[in-house]
């Protein structure tokens, strides 16, 4: 456990991506649990829920089914926000018999799904997949909730640290614009004699006819003008 969560810390250190860290959440929890296999499903941005990451295998397939019926333990978790524990395969068939069949035609026979919590609310559902009857443990419980909790917590770090460096990246290349913009407005006010405030208008003007970026029709008018004549 102590690894695992050194190896995640890294990802977040290294300001990876949220994919990365899914990948190794899985991984880890495969190797933590009495898992045969491990999948993580989260929202994107429309709220729908989608396969993130899997282990190595064919659970994705059983994943990808929950998602196109909307039936199976691991939605079911995502949408009450509890945690939904099938020890047996009657159990599975019972309650979802399109997704038990699946599962058994995988080797999969009982599922504990986590729900995924961020911000208040649930954002998706750490799955463990089982080739064996049973009930998880009190500790493996524990250690999957411990997972996911840190894996959401992981995942919306890493999308906001994304999200600065889009904005930086923005504002970084409005600040450069403003450099052109000047110098297209001073070329511009002293080859026609006009005032800046009038030369800003001309390539707004300009820009609004062409349906371009101000800066790019600015960029042009510097290399116009600074050719010689």
């Amino acid at each position: 456990m102590a690894a695992a969560v050194n190896d995640i810390a890294q990802v977040l250190a290294d300001h990876g991506e949220p994919l990365d860290l899914a990948h190794r959440l899985v991984g880890h929890c495969a190797e933590l649990l009495s898992a045969s296999a491990v999948a993580l499903l989260v929202e994107d941005q429309h709220r729908e829920l989608q396969l993130l990451a899997a282990t190595p295998g064919e659970v994705a397939v059983v994943e990808l089914l929950q998602l196109r019926t909307g039936r199976g333990p691991c939605l079911d978790a995502y949408r009450t926000g509890s945690v939904v524990s099938v020890p047996t395969a009657a159990e599975l068939a019972a309650r979802w018999p399109a997704f038990a069949r699946r599962a058994a035609a995988h080797g999969i026979v009982a599922v504990h799904a986590v729900p995924v919590h961020s911000a208040g609310r649930t954002v998706g559902a750490l799955n463990l997949f089982r080739d064996h009857e049973g009930p998880c443990s009190r500790v493996e419980s524990d250690v999957a909730h411990a997972m996911a909790s840190f894996g959401a917590v992981g995942i919306t770090q890493l999308e906001h640290v994304a999200e600065g460096v889009r904005v930086q990246a923005q504002l970084q290349e409005a600040l450069d614009s403003r450099v052109v913009l000047e110098q297209a407005k001073g070329a511009l006010a002293q080859r026609y004699r006009v005032h800046p405030d009038d030369a800003f208008q001309r390539l707004r003007t300009r820009a609004r006819a062409e349906r371009r970026r101000l800066r790019d029709v600015a960029q042009e008018v510097v290399d116009e003008l600074a050719r010689p004549a």
